[in-house]
Formats: C-alpha cells, structure tokens, sequence
C-alpha cells in the first residue's frame, strides 16, 4: 500500500508542478532571456514581470541578456520545464536559434499548423501495401 501511495505520487507529481497557480491571460509581449537562470533570477530580483520590462527599460541596469520580447517574434514552444512548482517556456523566435525563457502562459504562442496530409496518387489503392 505505502509503495502504491509513493508510485502514485511520484508519476503525479511533474503534473502537479505544471499546473499553474493562477490562470494569467497571455499578453502581447513578455519578458524572456536565453537563460532559465538569468530569467529566475532578473524575476527574483525585481518581484514581478512589470517590475523587470522596468530593469530593461533602464540602460544602465544589468540586464542579464534578457529583453522585452513582442508576440510577434514567437514562432513556438521550443522547450518546457517545471521547477519549484512553476512552469517555463523556451520561446522560438524568428531573429535566432536560442530560444528565449519566460513563465509559461505569458505570451500567445501560434498553434502549430496541421501537417498537410498526402494525396494518394491517380491509381494506386490505399488498401494494398506495395512489394
């Protein structure tokens, strides 16, 4: 019963991490680095998200590499990772191949287009597999 218990807990566990304390509505912009550390840390440092997009709007605050990023730089989720019972995403964006850490759900990110599905050719049939 207690191994039960402990297995349950454990396979529940990364699912509990990513549910979100509160639901935030998706902006228009966010704040992103290409560190999750630096992310953590410029977040830590100025409290919320307002109070870091005001470090970088400072010139002569250390920014940490990070900057303001605007939805339409984001082309996906690049990567996603709970830690401490909060959730992250890695941007994709359009300018480089780093992609750019931020909370998760605090920007609209694009849904991924459906790959288109082949057309089978004049002819053949579906149903029989070629030799």
């Amino acid at each position: 019963m207690r191994a039960a218990s402990l297995l349950l807990l454990l396979l529940a566990g990364p699912a509990l991490a990513e549910t979100p304390k509160a639901a935030r509505p998706a902006g228009s912009s966010t704040v992103a680095c290409p560190s999750l550390a630096n992310y953590r840390l410029l977040i830590r440092q100025a409290k919320d998200a307002a109070g870091a997009a005001a470090r970088l709007a400072d010139p002569k605050a250390d920014h940490l590499g990070c900057a303001v990023t605007a939805r339409e730089a984001v082309t996906g989720i690049g990567d996603h990772v709970a830690l401490d019972g909060r959730a992250y995403e890695c941007l994709s964006l359009q300018t480089t191949s780093i992609c750019q850490w931020t909370a998760a759900g605090s920007i609209a990110v694009p849904a991924e287009k459906p790959a288109a599905a082949a057309t089978p050719k004049p002819g053949a049939d579906p149903a029989k597999p070629k030799r």
